[in-house]
């Protein structure tokens, strides 16, 4: 099945109310994970081949093509009768970087499906109509992927220093963010600041930004608090650091947003090039010290940070694991995986495997001899 089948196709392993019915039911209870861990803030050095030290000198696009097996999925056990119940975990989408050969969804007791809330994040739901003590419920979904690295070489000469931003990015990209208070009084004294020493070109700007930002945020690794808390402490680690870029870049007029991978986010900014065309391109404020490429395969879990999730009828920063259901809480499990293929000739599959574990960390879990450069 592909992607845009998946899209629109229920699965159902068990007879019952339909998807759309039971989102819309009021339920008692809903009870919810916290954020899942963004703290990679130890500089990766590269190994030159699954790592870039430096990008290619004569080879521009996306990269380097790598395949992986990924799952997603939500284990529920009954300890009482429940009914209404429906929970979400996050779900990989597919971006210029990172596209779905096939997938599938393995859904026992349940009904399941994969939903998109916005143009970067993705959900896989299960609901049920009911579960009773001792009895097992799961949604699994499976994909086939290929992943890139990024290199387009951009310079500041590619691009108009006088942006036109499409409305659709403007109303995104240009505005505040839960725990991104891009109109507060510390986001702009600093971006006017730190502007008026470069040239007033908006890919100048984001650079000094970028360069700005891990040499004045001393990493600390610990839940997230804000932009503002950052700017005043001056401590955050990879989730405020990406953060303060996003806000400074905003507060210029320039669209940008966070981008989130297993344990750790980096920074994408908007620009137009002199044909009309838009980039989105990356920024690294921690661990990797890239700044207009990526250098590595990383599986992308959500871009973008202003989230309208229809169950709370708010926006969030970053999707979390969460249930909602009346009568005796199941117990529930959260499971995810990452592995890389060896392509068609076998050969080595390279590093990187991982694991979620129950506080939603991506563990480090495979056994190549250079899974210890890999970032935690």
């Amino acid at each position: 099945m592909n992607r845009r089948d998946l899209l629109r196709t229920t699965v159902a392993a068990a007879c019952g109310a339909g998807l759309g019915t039971v989102l819309n039911t009021p339920r008692r209870r809903m009870v919810g994970s916290a954020a899942p861990p963004a703290y990679s803030v130890i500089p990766v050095v590269g190994d030159g081949k699954w790592i870039w030290k430096e990008p290619p000198e004569s080879e521009t696009g996306y990269l380097e093509p790598r395949s992986y097996d990924v799952s997603v999925g939500i284990e529920l056990e009954g300890t009482g009768p429940a009914s209404d119940i429906t929970s979400t975990t996050v779900a990989p989408l597919e971006y210029p970087e990172q596209k779905i050969l096939d997938s599938s969804i393995d859904a026992r007791g349940c009904q399941a499906q994969i939903r998109s809330l916005a143009e970067g994040a993705g959900q896989l739901v299960l609901s049920a109509a009911e579960i009773s003590r001792g009895q097992m419920i799961r949604a699994v979904a499976r994909f086939r992927m290929t992943l890139f690295k990024q290199f387009f070489d951009y310079q500041a000469e590619m691009f108009p220093a006088k942006q036109e931003v499409p409305p659709d990015v403007r109303k995104t990209y240009l505005q505040d963010s839960p725990g991104i208070q891009v109109r507060s009084r510390q986001v702009r004294s600093l971006a006017k600041e730190l502007s008026s020493g470069t040239p007033k070109h908006p890919f100048e700007q984001a650079r000094a930004f970028a360069e700005w930002v891990p040499k004045n945020i001393q990493p600390q690794i610990g839940s997230y608090t804000s932009v503002t808390a950052a700017l005043d402490d001056r401590r955050g680690d990879c989730e405020e650091m990406a953060a303060v870029f996003v806000a400074l870049c905003r507060a210029v007029g320039v669209p940008a947003r966070l981008v989130w991978i297993p344990n750790h986010n980096w920074a994408e900014f908007y620009l137009t090039d002199r044909d009309g065309r838009g980039h989105w391109i990356p920024a690294h404020t921690a661990c990797y010290s890239w700044f207009g490429f990526n250098g590595v395969h990383e599986l992308v879990l959500q871009k973008g940070d202003r989230v309208v999730l229809p169950e709370k009828r708010k926006q969030v920063r970053l999707l979390a694991d969460w249930m909602r259901y009346s009568g005796s809480a199941p117990k529930v499990r959260y499971t995810a995986e990452l592995t890389p293929l060896a392509g068609d000739s076998g050969g080595d599959a390279g590093p990187g495997a991982r694991r979620k574990d129950e506080k939603g960390e991506w563990q480090v879990v495979g056994n190549h001899p250079l899974d210890r450069i890999m970032r935690r």
